[in-house]
């Protein structure tokens, strides 16, 4: 696949532990007095500029779970072509593993080559979600 990933990745966390509960896109997340702080709305479409490069946000909701300790996110980005998906991995933080509920987010910076329908297969634990992002340009 074409889709490469351009930067290092940016991770910033709250108080969380090791399953996913919930997962989204956004053009923007932050921390705010211990909270999680979405701007710009949650992602469903997407449109490039001629470079083709996306950058937005995936933030992931956890859950704390006794007999699960993995902290690894995969994140699958499957094309609307026939083209191989790419995958990233992340890591949730270890200084936050220990808390009940909460958030970690992640920036994506990626090449997306082909309009349609891009699929983000997330997955932590038990947990896979799927995100659809419509890609124009």
């Amino acid at each position: 696949m074409s889709g490469v990933p351009l930067a290092h990745v940016d991770v910033r966390g709250g108080n969380f532990g090791g399953v996913i509960t919930g997962a989204f896109l956004a053009e923007a997340a932050s921390v705010v007095d211990n909270k999680l702080a979405v701007s710009g709305g949650v992602l469903s479409g997407y449109m490039v500029g001629p470079d083709r490069v996306a950058q937005f946000m995936l933030v992931v909701l956890t859950q704390a779970e006794t007999d699960f300790v993995e902290r690894r996110v995969d994140v699958e980005i499957r094309p609307p072509t026939d083209d191989e998906p790419l995958t990233i991995e992340f890591e949730l933080p270890e200084a936050a593993a220990g808390g009940e509920i909460g958030f970690a987010f992640f920036n994506i910076e990626v090449r997306l080559p082909s309009n349609g329908r891009w699929v983000f297969v997330v997955t932590g634990g038990p947990g896979t979600f799927s995100l659809p992002l419509e890609v124009s340009g």
